[in-house]
């Protein structure tokens, strides 16, 4: 869903919060569903480092500072790309529910974004968060409640 300048998306895990709160912040677990060279540092000013490579073949770097952390609730970041010349926010929310852990991503600031860019920043982002919580939920999903390992 997109609220003007706002995505939010929401998806469901079968697991218990803490279960879905390791796969978000181990970085063991974190390597395997998201992507084997990310940098993640969970905890308050903790940093967050994603290189990646865009669809022209153009390596990127994504950058982020947490500036909230409350275990298993969620935490917050402060989002940019190497070359941006504005910052977004990211809040990520675990709440518990009958069926297991319900997850929302919120990612706000792209009205920081001239137009026409803002519409193919949204849906690139959009769908760069759809297919991250689905493998955060697959990989939750699979991966034994109890064990310590990576699940690999």
């Amino acid at each position: 869903m997109t609220e003007a300048n706002v995505l939010v998306l929401t998806k469901d895990v079968r697991k218990p919060r803490e279960h879905v709160w390791r796969c978000l912040t181990d970085p063991n677990c974190l390597k395997v569903w998201w992507r084997e060279n990310i940098e993640f540092e969970a905890k308050l000013g903790g940093r967050f480092v994603e290189p990646w490579v865009d669809p022209s073949g153009r390596e990127r770097i994504t950058r982020a500072e947490v500036t909230a952390f409350h275990p298993p609730e969620g935490f917050v970041m402060v989002w940019a790309d190497e070359d941006w010349e504005f910052d977004t926010i990211v809040s990520v929310s675990l709440t518990p529910i009958e069926e297991g852990t319900r997850v929302v991503i919120e990612h706000q600031g792209w009205e920081k974004v001239g137009e026409p860019d803002r519409a193919t920043y949204l849906l690139d982002h959009r769908n760069g968060w759809e297919h991250h919580l689905g493998n955060l939920a697959a990989f939750a999903e699979d991966l034994e409640t109890s064990g310590d390992g990576d699940g690999r």
